[in-house]
């Protein structure tokens, strides 16, 4: 499998660039929701136990965020030091395809597969 192009790297690399601003700015949105819920008087058990729920879910979603996020600045610092697109596992290039569709990965389609 060939390393990847001039072309090819720059297009990753503004990939990875957006997908950062993205992370950040959905990380800055749902900021807000991770507060502790206050108990309100005239509030139902239900709706408290609702707004519990909602919160965990919120919480959840943005410990995932967070966590690629780290993978994308990881890749991006990859890019700069010339080790991104090859394999953390084989060292073997990953394929262009799979980081268009995942330009953070840091392993090929096998090594990840054999990972999981």
């Amino acid at each position: 499998m060939p390393e990847l192009t001039n072309h090819q790297r720059s297009i990753l690399k503004a990939m990875l660039e957006q997908l950062e601003e993205e992370l950040k700015d959905l990380l800055s949105i749902t900021e807000a929701g991770t507060k502790p819920v206050k108990l309100k008087d005239n509030q139902g058990r239900l709706s408290r136990m609702d707004e519990l729920h909602n919160q965990s879910i919120l919480i959840a979603n943005r410990t995932v965020t967070s966590n690629r996020l780290k993978a994308v600045l990881q890749a991006k610092q990859r890019l700069e030091l010339d080790s991104y697109g090859f394999c953390a596992s084989c060292e073997e290039p990953i394929a262009f395809k799979r980081l268009e569709a995942y330009p953070e990965a840091s392993m090929c389609i096998k090594c990840q597969s054999e990972n999981e």
